[in-house]
């Protein structure tokens, strides 16, 4: 439910990250008032965005993205990250909560869409905290990111109308460290394969907490390998949750927390 990859091409990624034929604004359907929300936006720590020239909770529009995909001032240009990269890391909801979220009216789609975007924010905010990802010895002191909420892939030629996929992109742009300069995420931290177990077993208990709160019943151990660490909202027909198709490369390897992939669909569940 949870990956890494680094962020190559700036102005594409940015994009990618506010493609709207992939946003909830692009499902709203003839009896749903219309969807005027960002589902871009910034989060993090004032320190860390203040940096880079942004505020949490305002949009991440394509141009300031671009630039902090950079490491550069959203409005200034200046080169603000003092080293490394940028990352996206990708929490994907069950397959279930996809299918639930299809079928619900527009006031339980806001309040999934929501759940998983606090999933996601908690995921990427307990790693930074707790893991060495300023430099490799010690962990943030605060983060720039920009949450993403997907319902499909990335665009690609589709022969058929894609299913819904419900996922958060996280766009880590910068990791305070110590002295309080902004600095790319430890790449080496981020390739450890626990990282990406650790933080998707958070995102996940954060959102079944939430689904529980909606008055959800979950199904817990779900999936394969590694313990079956998944879950599933009860009540969804199983055929339905094998029904999911792999994204294209802006999407790719979506819910793979390690190299092996045993429902041979590109996601592990």
């Amino acid at each position: 439910m949870l990956t890494v990859r680094m962020l190559k091409v700036a102005e594409d990624e940015a994009e990618r990250a506010a493609e709207p034929s992939v946003a909830p604004a692009a499902f709203v359907r003839a009896q749903d008032p219309p969807d005027l929300r960002a589902h871009t936006v910034w989060t993090g720590s004032a320190e860390a965005l203040r940096a880079l020239g942004l505020r949490r909770g305002d949009e991440a529009r394509t141009g300031g993205l671009s630039a902090a995909i950079a490491g550069r001032h959203a409005e200034s240009g200046a080169r603000v990250r003092v080293a490394g990269e940028a990352y996206d890391l990708t929490f994907l909801a069950p397959a279930s909560l996809s299918w639930v979220w299809s079928q619900g009216d527009s006031a339980l789609r806001v309040d999934l869409e929501r759940a998983v975007l606090d999933a996601a924010h908690r995921c990427v905010d307990h790693l930074v905290r707790t893991r060495p990802l300023a430099d490799g010895v010690e962990p943030g002191r605060g983060h720039a990111a920009a949450l993403a909420l997907h319902v499909v892939g990335t665009p690609r030629p589709w022969t058929q109308p894609p299913p819904p996929l419900l996922h958060v992109h996280t766009y880590l742009v910068g990791v305070l460290d110590g002295c309080g300069a902004l600095r790319g995420p430890h790449q080496g931290e981020l390739d450890e394969e626990s990282l990406t177990r650790e933080g998707g077993a958070v995102g996940r208990a954060a959102l079944a907490d939430d689904l529980r709160a909606l008055g959800f019943t979950i199904r817990p151990g779900t999936g394969t390998g590694h313990g079956a660490r998944g879950f599933e909202v009860m009540g969804v027909p199983e055929r339905l949750l094998r029904a999911g198709q792999p994204a294209d490369q802006g999407c790719a390897g979506l819910g793979e927390e390690t190299d092996r992939d045993p429902w041979g669909d590109g996601f592990r569940r």
